[in-house]
């Protein structure tokens, strides 16, 4: 039978944008609480190489969830679009360094023996990150990383209309 009102277009159209929301909401999350230029606190790291290491360390589940909002766009012309690109090549750089980092951490201080559920948080060392050869280039990638990660969060704030760091409803 034909689809005369387009009702089955309309219906597949809302899945899409709805199945978009779920991803922008995923990615929102994972910029919220994977970032941690939102929640920096350059006190107890001065030099900043424990927040480099968790930059590296988080930047896998946040280009992760970047990568699925881009396939499942439904809108290109999307305001949060752009900001998306510009973030997700910066966090790429970041994730293609991990696997060397968490390399350097194996060799130069191997596993705890009451290592927690959280095997991550191991690979968050500062005084490590002094000893790597690629120390500067991961420094200077997440400082590229920074104002496009924020950009795209406040964009996805937009799209979404809730802060998660904040838990109020967009403005």
């Amino acid at each position: 039978m034909p689809d005369w009102l387009g009702m089955k277009a309309r219906q597949a159209t809302k899945e899409m944008r709805s199945k978009e929301q779920g991803l922008a909401w995923s990615a929102l999350v994972a910029v919220a609480t994977r970032t941690p230029f939102l929640r920096k606190d350059t006190a107890s790291d001065p030099d900043s190489s424990s927040h480099v290491a968790e930059v590296l360390v988080d930047s896998g589940p946040i280009i992760s969830s970047l990568d699925a909002l881009g396939h499942g766009l439904v809108d290109p012309n999307a305001p949060f679009v752009a900001p998306l690109i510009e973030a997700a090549r910066e966090v790429r750089v970041l994730a293609e360094m991990c696997p060397a980092w968490m390399r350097h951490c194996d060799e130069h201080s191997p596993a705890p023996a009451n290592l927690s559920g959280d095997t991550g948080q191991r690979y968050i060392n500062g005084p490590a990150m002094h000893t790597w050869s690629r120390a500067d280039e991961a420094k200077a990638a997440a400082e590229r990383a920074e104002p496009s990660l924020r950009r795209l969060y406040a964009a996805l704030v937009e799209f979404y209309g809730f802060d998660v760091t904040t838990g109020q409803g967009a403005a």
